[in-house]
């Protein structure tokens, strides 16, 4: 079993560090400047159940959103933002309510980080009811909201021999790179998500919202 986490993990006065494990992962990035991965204390579903992110090891099997229980090859931890001055609004983490996103419990979502959503209009524009959008587009959906991170936040990022959506702290899906991202031959096979412009992933919200409203 875990250690229950604050309801609210970013409101707590205690280091994150007081429930981050140590884990040797590879490729520490200590600048501070990043704003994709997944936040310290986010459960992911693995083949042994709900396992917080920092937990997690390469050759864990996570279960992923269309291709079942996959290998993590590679882990990068790295931190958003260790400047002395206050954090660039472009890289505040937003707020995530629990409920939002089907998140069982309120949890913290990178700007940059990418999330896959179901939505009437991407049907009817792409023909698939999901898309993959920058998390900064949710901002002001459900309650999500910016905040000033007043304490570290650690970022890990999971990679896989091909893209991958994973769940996160319920039915929450956050993509994840493959260890060829970006490469040629990731693009020619199809195995890389494609995250929609944030002019067409605020398109999605709004249709979001809409249907919310239409719910009642």
């Amino acid at each position: 079993m875990f250690g229950l986490m604050p309801e609210k993990p970013w409101d707590d006065e205690a280091p994150l560090e007081g429930f981050i494990a140590s884990q040797a992962v590879s490729n520490f990035a200590g600048r501070g400047q990043q704003a994709e991965g997944i936040v310290a204390g986010t459960r992911i579903a693995t083949e042994f159940g709900w396992r917080a992110v920092e937990s997690i090891m390469p050759g864990d099997k996570i279960m992923t959103f269309d291709h079942g229980l996959r290998e993590v090859v590679q882990i990068q931890r790295s931190a958003l933002w260790t400047g002395r001055k206050t954090c660039p609004h472009h890289m505040m983490p937003l707020a995530v309510p629990a409920g939002a996103m089907g998140n069982a419990t309120p949890m913290l979502l990178l700007p940059e980080q990418s999330v896959l959503v179901e939505s009437d209009l991407a049907e009817a524009v792409f023909g698939d009811p999901f898309a993959l959008i920058p998390s900064a587009a949710l901002e002001g959906y459900r309650g999500i909201e910016r905040i000033t991170p007043h304490q570290r936040v650690d970022i890990f990022t999971l990679q896989f021999a091909e893209d991958e959506v994973v769940y996160a702290n319920g039915s929450g899906m956050m993509h994840c790179g493959s260890i060829n991202s970006g490469r040629i031959e990731a693009l020619l096979d199809g195995s890389a998500y494609a995250a929609l412009p944030m002019d067409m992933a605020r398109a999605v919200v709004e249709d979001l919202k809409e249907e919310d409203a239409l719910l009642g």
